[in-house]
């Protein structure tokens, strides 16, 4: 079976490659009303089911509450060799739970202890600053320089809503 290759056309004069830029100006506009839409729409969504829920939400908590005081009030004769009770429709019990918590100087005291050990630091080349160096040495980091003239158009939004004014009025 034979390619077809699509048609798009053909621009001849500079007049036309405006005409193009228009009609990508006037597309964009269109698809930004309606992802615009969606997300006015997905936001009235989210808010009806938080809405919807809420009660049911409330209830989950306060159910946890009352699980959580009976856990605790029984907790001798329930935990005195577990930490969890299995019931038939689920579990219930305690787990230790151990977190950190840090303030603003703990990172500056961690390095006037040399505790360099406990500072999380995420090491990568960092290309901006590589873009200084010459080929040679690029190439002797594994490294290569690409240049290339990516094309891109560019529709002048400002132009188009102008246009889009005038249509509307007249």
């Amino acid at each position: 079976m034979a390619r077809l290759k699509p048609q798009v056309g053909k621009i001849n004069t500079l007049d036309e490659a405006n005409l193009v830029l228009k009609e990508i100006g006037l597309l964009e506009h269109e698809l930004q009303s309606i992802d615009t839409e969606a997300h006015k729409q997905i936001a009235e969504i989210k808010a009806d089911a938080a809405k919807k829920g809420e009660a049911i939400r409330k209830r989950i908590a306060d159910d946890s509450a009352l699980l959580g005081a009976y856990a605790e009030y029984n907790r001798a004769d329930l935990f005195k060799d577990r930490k969890s009770v299995q019931l038939s429709f689920g579990s219930f019990g305690y787990r230790k739970s151990t977190s950190i918590s840090v303030k603003k100087t703990t990172l500056e005291l961690l390095k006037k202890l040399k505790l360099d050990r406990y500072i999380r630091v995420k090491e990568e080349p960092d290309k901006e600053a590589m873009a200084e160096l010459d080929d040679e040495t690029l190439h002797q980091v594994d490294s290569v320089r690409k240049v290339k003239d990516d094309f891109f158009c560019e529709a002048d939004k400002e132009e188009v809503n102008k246009e889009l004014l005038k249509e509307q009025v007249a």
